[in-house]
């Protein structure tokens, strides 16, 4: 308090121009440079951000573009290498090359050729049956000039199928070639050659996927072997051989604008990645023009509000001072009136009350004004009083008795209807005061929702039926509180409230190797497809409304537990009935739940 006391006496010691400086050079002038300069701090790290993750993006669908070429041709390998009556007409000796031309008139002519596509070049087979015929699509290794590098690894490895790059010196189109190669041996009686299977992809449609971010992006497209197989123009020619990949620079990893990212998990693309750096001068001309942004808004926010503040506070000044002058007079028992254009703003208002004040200062301190005083504070207490019985009237203890005195009742009455629903009602509603956790047990969240739904019996009577599918492994996994109590009840006001009869609730919890799923599924009135859509729109929408509040309710909390993660779903038909549910991944369950379970 002496502190206190100390600081204030101080402050009140230094004269009013003085305060309106520190108040705008504390107030104004600092936190404008601060906003400012942190604008600037923060902008600059949106754009860093907003850059990295666009080069995420574009990594990303770069990669996914190309393992799409690439599954499509595993994909046609494997199903060439299905073939039986491929592998009979390769496996067979020719007498005569009659014969062969024969079989290949009959058969192999276009079986390959037709696979031919934009993203697949060419589809070859090679076999040591020099009973063959060499060329188009079928190719005997004596016979053939070319040089086949991908042979011998192929060969040597442990799979059947293999994704590789090289350099092709001979044939039709020599190159380079990135191709699927795989052994055709799924058929024993067919193995009395040697068979391989080569799909070439087109080059050019893997250029121009590289070079679809041409202008901020350069990536390079680099092979098991570490070896940069296709790379953007920017970085190399699309004739360019076969190099070696160099490695990323520490500066560039720290920097954010550099990355590398797996083609894929499988392992005939095991060791392939894609490289890409981000080309800064871009992210610099943003920077730049941000900093000049900032300087310009600096300079505007700090002139144009100084030269305000500087007139009002000169307008405050004045006036303050007139009236302090004033009340000096009335310390002083002079009773003056203050001569001036008052304003209409509250300094004016307060030279106004002080004349008003000045006019009327003896009626103001007589016993009429402390008997008002004294008769408002008994006002005030009496309201509260009136409060605090209006709180206790609706204290739940006392509903609780009161539920539980019927109970007594319908008890001694015989009435074991009524009974069974009001100690329901007793206990739904204990249960919904007294309990503060927001996450509870799958099975807690069922007893509940059973309770209800045997009120809505009581209601319905034998026109109501309600049936639960749990999975007995999902009972103790936790799950937000009140997530499928309001589902039911919403089904039972929307959905069976405008049937007739034959009234079915389902509920269902399944535990599979993803996530829980529960649904809550009942035969109803359904509704339209614009009906549905507009249910989903204002459950997402931040407007409030009152229509469907319990389905919004459970949207809301799932999405405030998991982030987004959950998946939430409405189906409807008309006239067939309505399905509502959720489904959590296991990741974001109780992991000490779920081991205790499995």
């Amino acid at each position: 308090m002496r502190i206190r006391s100390a600081v204030l006496h101080i402050v009140n010691d230094i004269p009013l121009k003085y305060k309106f400086l520190l108040i705008y050079l504390l107030c104004v002038l600092l936190p404008i440079m601060t906003i400012n300069t942190f604008f600037y701090q923060r902008n600059s790290a949106d754009i860093q951000i907003r850059e990295q993750d666009n080069l995420r993006k574009s990594i990303d669908r770069a990669s996914g573009e190309l393992l799409g070429m690439i599954d499509e041709g595993v994909a046609l390998s494997r199903s060439l290498a299905g073939d039986d009556s491929l592998y009979e007409a390769l496996d067979r000796t020719y007498d005569s090359p009659i014969d062969y031309y024969s079989e290949y008139n009959d058969l192999l002519r276009d079986r390959l050729t037709r696979y031919v596509s934009p993203k697949i070049m060419e589809v070859s087979i090679f076999t040591n049956n020099e009973s063959i015929q060499n060329g188009t699509s079928y190719h005997v290794f004596s016979k053939t000039s070319n040089n086949l590098p991908w042979l011998d690894r192929l060969i040597q490895s442990n799979g059947n199928i293999l994704v590789m790059a090289y350099y092709e010196s001979g044939g039709l189109y020599p190159g380079k070639r990135i191709s699927i190669v795989s052994k055709m041996n799924n058929y024993a009686q067919y193995s009395s050659y040697a068979k391989y299977l080569r799909i070439d992809l087109n080059i050019d449609k893997m250029d121009n996927i590289l070079n679809r971010e041409l202008d901020s992006l350069q990536l390079r497209l680099v092979d098991d072997q570490n070896q940069v197989v296709a790379a953007s123009a920017g970085i190399a020619e699309p004739d360019a051989p076969i190099t070696h990949n160099p490695p990323l620079s520490s500066i560039d990893v720290r920097s954010g604008y550099a990355m590398e990212r797996a083609i894929g998990e499988y392992s005939y693309v095991k060791g392939w990645k894609l490289v890409g750096i981000a080309d800064t001068r871009r992210i610099d001309q943003l920077l730049n023009d941000s900093q000049r942004f900032i300087i310009w808004l600096a300079v505007i926010s700090t002139v144009a509000p100084s030269l305000l503040i500087f007139i009002i506070l000169l307008s405050y000044h004045y006036r303050v001072k007139k009236l302090s002058r004033h009340m000096e007079k009335v310390r002083n028992e002079r009773f003056d009136l203050i001569d001036i254009k008052e304003g209409r703003d509250e300094i004016g208002g307060l030279i106004r009350t002080f004349n008003v004040m000045i006019s009327k200062i003896t009626s103001l301190i007589n016993d009429v004004y402390k008997l008002e005083i004294r008769q408002k504070s008994l006002e005030l207490e009496r309201v509260r009083t009136e409060l605090s019985m209006l709180q206790s009237q609706v204290n739940p203890h006392f509903l609780f008795n009161t539920l539980n005195a019927l109970l007594v009742v319908c008890t001694k009455k015989g009435y074991s209807d009524v009974t069974e629903i009001i100690k329901n009602l007793s206990l739904l509603m204990r249960q919904l005061l007294s309990r503060v956790d927001d996450l509870v047990p799958l099975r807690e969240e069922l007893e509940l929702t059973s309770m209800y739904l045997q009120i809505e019996k009581f209601r319905f009577g034998h026109l109501f039926n309600y049936t639960f599918d749990i999975d007995p492994q999902a009972l103790s996994l936790r799950i937000p509180r009140m997530s499928i109590q309001p589902l039911v009840e919403n089904a039972c006001k929307h959905g069976l409230q405008a049937r007739k009869d034959n009234r079915t609730i389902l509920v269902t919890a399944r535990l599979n190797e993803r996530d829980l799923a529960v649904n809550v599924v009942d035969n109803g009135v359904g509704m339209e497809k614009g009906r549905l859509q507009q249910i989903m729109n204002n459950m997402r929408s931040d407007t409030r409304t009152d229509d469907h509040i319990g389905i919004r309710n459970v949207y809301r909390r799932l999405e405030l537990f998991y982030k987004g993660i959950v998946r939430f779903h409405i189906n409807s038909d008309p006239d067939k009935g309505t399905e509502a549910g959720f489904h959590i991944p296991l990741s974001q369950l109780k992991a000490d739940e779920w081991k205790k379970e499995a």
